[in-house]
């Protein structure tokens, strides 16, 4: 028996080793759906817009740096801003990639 659920299984918590591997790591898996899909709902309250509306924003935010439309300053501020943004955008992309990966494996082990 796996000495780390023996005694889970010794105390009766689960009934057999099988059991207990199954309900732990489903709850595990739970908890990264949980937690990817509180960050992600965290980014679309703070910006008000879903991944592809930021997206898009940012799209036109850093056009507008090309652009003639701007003076210097407002640009290195732009620029400053959109470069924030863009860390921004990939930690939003990575969660969003995790958090299929983990939706992936919830329906491998049908937790």
């Amino acid at each position: 028996m796996n000495v780390l659920v023996e005694p889970l299984v010794r105390r009766k918590i689960f009934s057999s080793e099988e059991e207990a591997i199954q309900e732990l790591v489903s709850e595990y898996v739970l908890r990264q759906v949980d937690q990817l899909s509180s960050e992600i709902r965290q980014y679309e309250h703070k910006y008000g817009m879903n991944f592809s509306q930021f997206k898009q924003y940012l799209h036109e935010r850093s056009a507008l740096l090309e652009s003639e439309k701007i003076s210097i300053e407002e640009r290195q501020v732009l620029g400053r801003s959109v470069m924030q943004e863009e860390d921004v955008w990939l930690d939003w992309k990575v969660a969003r990639e995790m958090l299929g990966s983990w939706l992936g494996l919830r329906q491998e082990i049908k937790v």
